[in-house]
């Protein structure tokens, strides 16, 4: 079977799309997990007594 050349440009049209949408897809799968990986780290954090860096300034202000 041969194909026309619009029917290749559709199908590579279609494969581009798929692409793009499993291209979103992990993005999405990404930020989950920066988000998990930032309340696991803020927990930890409060669970131990551990002051991270980025948050001296608040403790400092509390004393």
């Amino acid at each position: 079977m041969i194909l026309s050349t619009s029917q290749v440009s559709y199908q590579l049209s279609a494969i581009s799309y798929q692409l793009s949408v499993i291209s979103y897809q992990l993005s999405a799968i990404s930020y989950q997990l920066s988000a998990y990986a930032l309340r696991a780290r803020f927990a930890f954090g409060h669970a131990t007594g551990t002051v991270f860096e980025e948050n001296k300034h608040l403790k400092q202000r509390e004393l």
